[in-house]
């Protein structure tokens, strides 16, 4: 299998890694139905069967209430709320993979304030592992690309910048390519595809590199007249990741890419003219002395679709360096309304995919104070989402720092 060798060596590196006792978490938590001792890589058929512990139904629970909306952001079919949870009474690989994600979650995050959970994350973090590299012997295993997908998540919580997750992230593109997962599949490998695409975009924004995955290589089809919601977010996807390959591409600084950055602007407006009012969100109270407003969206995957139709405005007009004089006041707005959208009702689905946007709207926005609020925003998505969001805030701040330097070395 083409994909099989560069990801079983990536779990392989990891499962040294990890220093786990020597009593497995394998058999104690799922039993097969005959009651004979499982084969491995063949849950798929349906003929094991869970056993739950309190905690681990605890964790299944929180699992459906926590991060499986993050991974339905985009996704109105709420797959990873609604269909994982089904796979996972019957395929052991998913459920020590949802139990390690939960789990870690639990650790990290300010909901519990319990680092014990994290004890538990490894454990079902390795026992993961163990089954995700016999799956990934079998041609076609119809849960490795999920169970990849759910570790990949995982492991986004320590550091987007860390080797081990962009080593993974790397065999997850190759599994992707190989098994053709396109916007045309469908299920749980439709949903897979578009969770992959938000990370290609975090990570393309981190590195300031293009994405990968080519979006010509998406086969992406929109229907003139779309409202549902997740549809468009995705769509605003799709242009943000054409706009990113550009600025971060050979043409980011060339006069044909001024030349794109005007098409890109065109395109998205075009895709927000085609919106209701209350999709773009609706604001309310008085502004606060920072100039902020909070703003109402009926659903997160709207509030997450504006979100990155300002970041998008943001990287058009000021990415990799400013385009124009010109744009400086809308580069303010724009970093004014992705605000807005962070300090209302922020929900964790949108919280875990924005902090390199936030990091954008910060970099842009003018006024210590103004940026000392996104700074705060950035802490709170650590704190309510155990995302690591630390060294982003540091990288904001050292660019203070070296702006004051240059301001006060050319005074005369």
């Amino acid at each position: 299998m083409n994909d099989a060798p560069l990801l079983v060596d990536v779990f392989r590196t990891r499962m040294n890694d990890l220093d786990l006792p020597g009593d497995s978490l394998l058999g104690q938590n799922y039993i097969p139905v005959t009651g004979i001792t499982p084969p491995g890589p063949t849950e798929t058929n349906g003929r094991k069967k869970i056993r739950l512990t309190p905690e681990s139904a605890f964790l299944l629970q929180a699992y459906v209430r926590t991060v499986a909306t993050w991974m339905d952001i985009f996704d109105h079919s709420s797959t990873f709320q609604h269909k994982i949870p089904q796979l996972v009474l019957a395929s052991p690989l998913l459920f020590h993979c949802v139990c390690a994600f939960t789990a870690n979650y639990l650790a990290l995050s300010n909901s519990s304030h319990d680092p014990s959970w994290q004890v538990t994350a490894r454990k079902h973090y390795g026992e993961s592992l163990r089954l995700l590299i016999d799956a990934l012997s079998v041609p076609s295993h119809e849960h490795a690309l999920t169970a990849s997908m759910l570790l990949l998540s995982y492991e986004i919580h320590g550091a987007l910048r860390s080797e081990d997750y962009r080593r993974h992230f790397l065999g997850l593109t190759i599994l992707i390519k190989s098994r053709h997962v396109t916007a045309q599949s469908s299920g749980t490998d439709l949903a897979n595809f578009w969770i992959y695409i938000r990370h290609e975009i975090v990570v393309a924004m981190a590195s300031e590199q293009p994405l990968i995955l080519n979006p010509a290589e998406w086969e992406v089809s929109w229907i003139e007249g779309e409202t549902r919601e997740d549809v468009l977010g995705n769509h605003v996807l799709w242009i943000l990741a054409r706009v990113i390959n550009l600025i971060f591409g050979p043409d980011g600084r060339t006069a044909a890419g001024k030349e794109q950055r005007q098409n890109f602007l065109h395109e998205i407006e075009m895709w927000r003219q085609g919106l209701s009012d209350t999709f773009v969100g609706i604001g309310y109270g008085d502004k606060d002395t920072d100039g902020f407003r909070k703003v109402y969206f009926p659903v997160a995957a709207a509030a997450a679709a504006a979100f990155w139709y300002h970041i998008t405005h943001i990287l058009l007009y000021a990415e990799p360096e400013l385009q124009d004089e010109a744009y400086i006041p809308l580069i303010q707005e724009q970093a004014m309304r992705i605000t807005d959208i962070a300090i209302s009702d922020f929900p964790p689905a949108l919280m875990v995919f924005s902090t390199h946007g936030l990091f954008y709207a910060a970099k842009h926005i003018h006024g210590i104070s103004r940026k000392a609020r996104i700074w705060n925003i950035l802490n709170e998505v650590e704190r309510q989402t155990g995302y690591n969001t630390g060294t982003t805030v540091r990288l904001l701040q050292t660019l203070v720092e070296e702006d004051a330097q240059r301001r006060s070395g050319s005074m005369p």
